[in-house]
């Protein structure tokens, strides 16, 4: 369902983890109340971002101390994540700023969800960071 690497638009991209829950998500919404629960429980303070100007300011901003997170939530509706720019539906301005958070090597996230099963992936450039982690609530 999910490879190991990823090109968005000339970037590299790497699935840190990919995790199995007891919860399915059928709807994006599903998938960022599972992450804002999970995220609260690591003591993170959670922002869910809902936009009107379709930007492409990710879904949730989260905030630990000095340590933040932007992240971007999609559901996969194909079999299997073959491209992030085709096999994903992206609101104007998403996969520009995705781009642009990988070339400024900011802490951005893309969680895709299939089912139960739940990708998390990162720019290369802090590849390292993605498997010094043995859980989801560590990884973010």
């Amino acid at each position: 369902m999910f490879e190991s690497w990823y090109k968005l638009l000339d970037k590299d991209v790497v699935v840190c983890d990919v995790i199995q829950t007891a919860t399915s998500f059928p709807k994006e919404s599903n998938l960022t109340d599972y992450l804002g629960k999970v995220t609260r429980k690591a003591g993170w303070k959670y922002l869910r971002v809902d936009t009107v100007n379709q930007m492409g300011f990710p879904d949730i901003l989260l905030l630990k101390g000095s340590d933040y997170w932007q992240i971007e939530a999609k559901i996969l509706r194909k079999k299997k994540l073959v491209s992030l720019e085709d096999d994903l539906k992206w609101q104007f301005g998403q996969i520009g700023y995705f781009k642009r958070a990988l070339s400024l090597n900011l802490n951005y996230m893309l969680v895709v969800a299939k089912g139960n099963n739940i990708a998390y992936i990162k720019g290369e450039n802090n590849v390292q960071q993605c498997f010094n982690y043995t859980n989801v609530t560590k990884l973010i």
